[in-house]
């Protein structure tokens, strides 16, 4: 389902009719607060902390059974909420608060609607947080992305199974910063609306068009026959960034933590990019890389 912006529900956007999705519920109410099946108590180190519905429905969130079937995320930090209201105020649902968080309130304003704004205390925010240390400000969104235009697209992102949610948070950061048109996800990759994910995206994991649960292999053969140079990055790569030979349109093929991307991948990729640095290192983390060889691109753009 599609909203009037383009937008499409959890699981990424299609590529237009019978595109491929990810996992869709149907048609969620976009604006219906959490709710959770009952009010509970939760013992903290010194005393309960009584949740009721509502909050308890926030904390679920947390987990991928609860974001799968309330159609909604969580995205903590002050940073991240007010780029989320910022750049996709009509995804937000509700905003939480703790007494003595600073952050722009203002921004609850600039859009049509009422934005239900919510005071909890410590222990409640404690309570629905997915970090060790709350941050004092939690907004609840629509996990719902931005539709790939592959008529338009010249920069794109392919991930194959990155598993750390932080990861893949910064690669949609990455992308925001050095305007890539899409970030293309492969099965096993990590849910992008997971919370570390949504607060390493720094709120921008809503910004960035997105495809996920994607067949790589049949993707690349898509971007080639859309004209793309397609790039692998690799630490055993021959070329670099600034040496290889670049088409109007660029895709970079990002891979596992521990393993890279598939093999099979690679050897379909138009070349293999390393990024060069001090003897001794073998490799960067896929964030850190991901970041560098779209620098390199955006200079030589």
């Amino acid at each position: 389902m599609n909203d009037r912006n383009g937008n499409q529900g959890r699981g990424g956007a299609s590529r237009g009719q019978g595109g491929r999705g990810g996992r869709s519920q149907g048609a969620p109410d976009w604006k219906r607060r959490p709710r959770a099946a009952a009010p509970k108590a939760v013992i903290g180190e010194s005393t309960a902390v009584y949740l009721d519905e509502e909050l308890r429905g926030v904390a679920d969130l947390r987990y991928d059974r609860g974001r799968e079937r309330a159609g909604q995320y969580l995205v903590e930090g002050v940073r991240a909420v007010e780029t989320l209201l910022d750049r996709a105020r009509e995804n937000v649902v509700a905003v939480y608060e703790t007494d003595g968080v600073s952050w722009n309130r203002s921004l609850m304003d600039k859009g049509p609607g009422r934005i239900p704004l919510r005071k909890l205390t410590e222990g409640e925010m404690e309570n629905i947080s997915s970090t060790k240390t709350q941050q004092g400000l939690v907004a609840v969104a629509a996990a719902r992305s931005l539709r790939v235009n592959w008529e338009t697209a010249r920069r794109v992102t392919l991930v194959d199974g990155v598993q750390d949610p932080g990861n893949l948070g910064a690669l949609f950061r990455s992308c925001a910063a050095f305007g890539f048109d899409a970030l293309v996800l492969g099965k096993g990759t990590v849910d992008p609306w997971n919370p570390r994910a949504a607060r390493g995206s720094a709120g921008l994991v809503a910004t960035v068009p997105f495809e996920a649960g994607v067949n790589l292999q049949t993707q690349l053969d898509f971007l080639r026959q859309k004209g793309f140079t397609i790039l692998g990055t690799s630490p055993h790569g021959k070329d670099t960034i600034d040496s290889v030979k670049l088409k109007n349109k660029v895709a970079f093929l990002v891979g596992n933590e521990g393993k890279g991307a598939s093999q099979n991948l690679l050897d379909q990729c138009d070349a293999k990019v390393r990024i060069p640095m001090s003897a001794g290192v073998e490799s960067l983390n896929v964030a850190v890389a991901h970041g560098i060889l779209c620098s390199g691109l955006y200079l030589r753009s």
